[in-house]
């Protein structure tokens, strides 16, 4: 049975049921989860410092971005979120409303969201994901590479990315909760009193728009690159470069998955802003003329983002590093950086991508939310 709720209005109390379901009701215990994370996470540093081993390390070029920062920096990181971080989580859950306390909570809480999404994954991360269907088809034809690739999930230090991206989720979840319990505002849908202005479904769905086209542009060229080698166009490479690749087939297999793969996510962003990405079309039997759920299309579209915006950043963090050491060779080098940033061209661009994607995904989220079954805002813009 549904919960009831009150709420004033216009002097008067109306009842409305409040929604139910776990997901549904990630407002109610994505704080306390949070607190639980860090609880967790608390333990494992225990762990780590007493018996000397587990900590993931952070200093290859691969890994997480807060590694070149150096490990003191990262064991910094790694106390602030567990035992403060679990002190300012159940300070928030008694919904302190002093302006001064409310500032430095939401700082805190969307501070360490930022570090556990962004800083303590890596574009291994990215890359794993990438080559995942390649990796499952080789269960089928026996390919090494691809079950090193599946074993390489299993790994301690993809496992704490993991986790990071969870703690991550569950830290911002917990700081858009209390901003909004402290702010007046619906536990559930987050708006106040007043016109919606850029969050109305109306505006939404134009800005959204135009954030799905931004974010379609990165993947496109990506793919094309991968098409342009199969077919025999070496796109900046060296010609030895690109026979050694076409004799190892690496191409090839690059144009069939890493190009299709990506080439499929560009034509899902589309979904974002196309009907199908409301109800399900007529071939999908058993659930054509459904509605699609939100989270459906918004929770992989935004743990994408993120690992976007984790990789590109990761390419680009690792360019000077890379530059200086070529450099060094002298004119040979010199060819190399240039022939290298023109292959890497779309990468670069992907922390584009993540921030368009985010976008696109949040102007989905404001255009299909519809009115709230708690507090009852939002009919008029239906």
């Amino acid at each position: 049975m549904n919960k009831i709720l009150l709420r004033k209005e216009s002097g008067m109390d109306s009842v409305v049921p409040a929604r139910s379901g776990w997901i549904l009701d990630w407002q109610r215990w994505a704080p306390y989860a949070a607190v639980a994370w860090s609880l967790a996470y608390t333990a494992l540093g225990v762990y780590w410092v007493m018996s000397g081993r587990g900590f993931p390390t952070m200093s290859d070029s691969w890994g997480p971005l807060l590694g070149r920062f150096g490990p003191d920096i990262a064991w910094i990181v790694v106390m602030m979120a567990g035992i403060p971080a679990a002190a300012v989580g159940t300070a928030m859950l008694r919904g302190s409303r002093s302006r001064a306390l409310r500032s430095l909570f939401i700082t805190a809480g969307t501070l360490l969201a930022g570090i556990l999404l962004l800083l303590m994954t890596s574009l291994d991360l990215l890359i794993k994901l990438g080559y995942t269907p390649y990796a499952l088809l080789s269960l089928f034809t026996g390919v090494e590479v691809g079950e090193k690739i599946l074993e390489s999930w299993s790994q301690w230090a993809t496992i704490h990315q993991l986790l990071c991206l969870l703690g991550g989720f569950l830290w911002l979840g917990a700081t858009v909760c209390y901003a909004r319990r402290s702010g007046d505002a619906c536990l559930y849908c987050g708006r106040r009193d007043g016109p919606e202005g850029w969050t109305s479904p109306e505006q939404a769905a134009r800005w959204g728009r135009i954030a799905v086209y931004v974010a379609m542009v990165v993947p496109v060229c990506y793919a094309l690159t991968r098409y342009a080698w199969a077919l025999g166009f070496p796109l900046g490479m060296g010609e030895k470069q690109f026979h050694v690749g076409q004799e190892s087939g690496n191409w090839v297999r690059g144009a069939l998955f890493l190009g299709n793969f990506i080439l499929m996510g560009a034509f899902l962003m589309l979904g974002l802003v196309q009907r199908w990405g409301e109800v399900f079309p007529r071939w999908m039997i058993g659930l054509a003329g459904r509605r699609v759920p939100i989270a459906l299309a918004a929770v992989p579209a935004s743990l994408a983002s993120v690992l976007l915006i984790v990789g590109g950043i990761g390419i680009w963090s690792g360019l000077d590093q890379m530059a200086d050491n070529l450099a060094a060779i002298g004119v040979e080098g010199i060819r190399l950086i240039w022939e290298i940033t023109i292959q890497l061209g779309p990468t670069l661009l992907f922390p584009v991508w993540g921030v368009a994607l985010a976008v696109a995904t949040l102007g989905y989220y404001y255009r299909r939310r519809g009115s709230c079954s708690v507090c009852g805002r939002g009919l008029l813009s239906q």
